[in-house]
């Protein structure tokens, strides 16, 4: 009877241990980006970023420091997938993680190349910037919606299989420890003894409780991973804005869709148990811009533009500093070329909180302008993981 009552005590553990797996925790170090409606009207710090997984909700306020006084640029940014609730978001379709296995080979545990695109986001923008070519200083009113897109993106080899061992450690080390602890209870014995499976239910409950927190390292390991960079990812995203002229006219200002692909490389990797959150990353960039105001032979004309640019940066959590330059040409005439090159500094004051800056020559079609701009970055959101078993074959 004895035997029966201990089997009856290890199914307990199993049930209360998966169950105590399959809580949800805080998903971790979620990025702020800077928005795509900020970027078409070159009004951000970085034109280039590198695309990261982000928070539902994000609000950036920007300003240059020649402008006059109260900042006039404002952001903010959506992420539906946050909103919306899907089900069963734990940790391995939060990645897009799948196991194959055909036949008696071996299991593959494999990332999904295209399993970032439910990050896409929206953003929307209130601006206030001189965006007419012509001789009248003037800044106008601008409204703009944007939207970016993970495409693509690609970890370093073996990134699913590690994160399928450490969740399946975290799983059998919970189990053997509280069944460990368990044991070396006198009480547990008298109640197997006994025959009270009421106390050995209280019993096994305790000390699930207890391991819940000697557990946190294993789960810090499993949550650092969500947020490690990928190998490669391809970035797109577009907007479109509006301009205010004068006081009740509103006019179609500027349109662009462009793309990002980026190489990120860690750089403490080799240390035995570092946490990837040190990088070197090098991106290529290109754009394809509509304006409505473009200036060519003194007078004010549409024009199209193309954008070609990339970046190099560091990161060393919580900064990130780094150096972008972009090149611009106009199809209405070969003279009307221009160039952004700016060096940059991001950090993370707390959790959700990151300020920003840029110095260096922005774009102007007679002569480059000095950029000096500083900005905050807000971040909002109750994002949780369920850090749940192993998915099913």
């Amino acid at each position: 009877m004895q035997s029966l009552t201990r089997l009856l005590s290890l199914l307990l553990l199993l049930l209360i241990s998966q169950h105590l797996l399959a809580q949800e925790v805080p998903a971790e170090k979620l990025s702020v980006p800077a928005s795509s409606a900020f970027k078409l009207v070159d009004i951000s710090p970085t034109l280039i970023e590198s695309p990261a997984t982000p928070k539902a909700f994000g609000i950036s306020v920007l300003q240059n420091f020649n402008g006059d006084g109260w900042p006039q640029n404002y952001a903010a940014q959506f992420t539906p997938y946050w909103w919306a609730l899907p089900k069963n978001r734990d940790v391995f379709r939060f990645i897009g993680i799948t196991r194959q296995q055909t036949g008696t080979t071996k299991e593959v545990w494999k990332t999904q190349p295209f399993s970032a695109l439910k990050f896409s986001s929206v953003s929307v923008a209130f601006i206030k910037k001189d965006m007419i070519p012509d001789t009248i200083s003037t800044s106008q009113k601008v409204f703009s919606i944007g939207f970016r897109s993970t495409v693509l993106r690609a970890y370093r080899r073996g990134y699913a299989a590690r994160l399928q061992e450490t969740v399946d450690t975290l799983t059998q080390q919970q189990q053997a420890d509280i069944l460990n602890a368990v044991n070396a209870d006198p009480a547990y014995n008298r109640a197997v003894q006994q025959e009270d499976t009421a106390t050995i239910a209280r019993i096994f409950r305790e000390y699930t409780a207890r391991k819940n927190e000697t557990l946190s390292g294993l789960m810090s390991r499993v949550k650092n991973q969500l947020t490690e960079k990928p190998l490669f990812q391809w970035e797109v995203a577009g907007a479109y804005a509006t301009y205010g002229i004068g006081d009740t006219t509103w006019k179609a200002g500027r349109a662009g869709i462009w793309s990002t692909v980026a190489l990120n490389t860690p750089l403490n990797s080799h240390r035995a148990g570092a946490v990837n959150t040190n990088y070197f990353s090098i991106a290529a960039y290109t754009r394809y811009m509509y304006d409505a105001y473009a200036l060519a032979n003194g007078s004010i004309t549409s024009a199209n533009s193309v954008d070609v640019g990339g970046r190099l940066s560091f990161e060393f959590d919580p900064i990130s500093l780094g150096m972008e330059a972009i090149y611009r040409n106009y199809t209405v005439g070969d003279h009307l070329k221009s160039q952004r090159v700016v060096g940059f500094v991001n950090y993370r004051v707390a959790k959700d909180l990151y300020i920003n800056g840029a110095f260096g020559n922005d774009f102007g079609l007679d002569k480059s302008r000095i950029l000096a701009m500083f900005g905050v970055t807000l971040g909002f959101g109750k994002e949780k993981i369920d850090m749940s078993k192993l998915p099913a074959m």
